[in-house]
């Protein structure tokens, strides 16, 4: 038994000091990164092979897609303005996949996020930026209610936060849909929608000649709060910690517990706040979805994108949003459909989350570097 706690101890030492270790978490980093970029060249090289069979103009349509986003300014802001949600959708990802949590409430907190700041901008007697500030307020206040829902029953019962929080989405949707259809609803605009939003109660626009809104600076803003918060915090090491590995963080008497509740909760919050800045900032200046946006979802492909880095989202979502654009320039200038987007998005999914992609290769350079730092470790002492 003895002999057992002193493996345990052992092992709990090395794995502190590499996890310390400033050169070893950046071999992690650029191996991490170069495999990204290599499953993304390869998606697209098997793109480009799936147009020369499709289309009757490849070239055209390999053209349209890649450069037609950045031949005008228009074009461009749409660019930044369609990353805006994913990078919301993909800090909070980012930040439940760092714990090891697969929730999905991402997806119905957009929604409800949404939902509850409409109405906060609509019905509240203030204006401007009050106004603002406190729809944004109540979109996290409620959207932090139900992210502890899944929380509380994965770390209390350990009951599946993904299946929990997949159910979540689709009570979160009806309770909107119920109170939207049967309470705020504009009739005057032959939709199922609200009333307009007062302009004085929505996010101004950056950019002239687009409809990128200063939304965008919140983004950048939970983008930089995050990264401190995962990396400069006690709470944000032992998600990091608890992540890695579950037993490890109690063994070293971190409360694993804790980092699972709150990392949900968190990401629940700033993925209702993401919401409710892209209704603020919207085009319709109303709220109309009728179903869930499906902002959830690409915000774990910004997360695998970005390595579950909150700091790499931004760059990530605009990979995304620039395919995304393009997609649409060239369904509009060819005869490709947009929807082969979906393709190349699936193909990185795949080769990214597949454990075994570059597998070999990452053992190998982490095994390097972890006799690096242990030989460094003990020359120290």
């Amino acid at each position: 038994m003895a002999k057992r706690k002193n493996v345990i101890k052992e092992a709990i030492k090395k794995a502190v000091i590499s996890f310390k270790n400033p050169n070893y978490r950046q071999k992690i980093k650029y191996f991490n990164f170069f495999r990204t970029l290599t499953a993304i060249l390869i998606a697209l090289v098997i793109t480009f092979v799936i147009l020369l069979f499709v289309s009757k103009e490849p070239f055209s349509a390999i053209t349209a897609l890649l450069f037609s986003p950045f031949k005008s300014k228009f074009w461009i802001g749409e660019i930044l303005r369609a990353s805006v949600p994913l990078v919301f959708a993909g800090v909070a990802a980012s930040i439940m996949l760092k714990c090891g949590q697969f929730n999905m409430i991402g997806e119905g907190s957009f929604y409800l996020g949404g939902f509850v700041a409409a109405l906060i901008a609509i019905y509240l007697p203030v204006s401007s930026f009050l106004a603002i500030v406190i729809a944004c307020l109540a979109a996290i206040v409620v959207t932090i209610i139900f992210g502890f829902i899944p929380a509380i029953l994965k770390a209390k019962l350990n009951v599946n936060e993904f299946v929990v929080s997949l159910m979540l989405n689709f009570i979160m949707l009806w309770v909107g849909m119920f109170f939207l259809q049967n309470y705020f609803r504009d009739e005057a605009s032959g939709d199922i929608a609200t009333r307009l939003i007062p302009d004085e109660n929505r996010l101004g626009i950056l950019l002239k000649g687009t409809y990128l809104s200063t939304g965008i600076l919140i983004a950048l803003i939970i983008v930089i709060l995050s990264t401190i918060f995962l990396y400069k915090t006690k709470y944000g090491y032992t998600i990091r910690i608890t992540g890695n590995n579950k037993n490890f963080a109690k063994f070293s008497g971190l409360s694993a517990m804790s980092a699972i509740i709150y990392s949900q909760v968190i990401g629940s919050a700033i993925a209702g706040l993401g919401g409710a800045v892209e209704i603020l900032g919207g085009i319709d200046g109303r709220f109309s979805w009728k179903a869930l946006p499906g902002y959830g979802f690409d915000g774990f492909i910004v997360a695998i994108l970005a390595s579950n880095n909150p700091l790499l989202t931004p760059l990530a979502a605009l990979f995304l949003a620039y395919l995304r654009t393009g997609a649409t320039l060239m369904s509009l200038q060819t005869d490709v459909a947009s929807e082969l987007i979906q393709i190349i998005q699936a193909i990185i999914i795949i080769i990214v989350a597949g454990q075994a992609f570059m597998a070999r290769y990452k053992n190998k350079i982490f095994k390097n570097a972890e006799e690096t730092v242990l030989k460094s470790s003990s020359e120290g002492q």
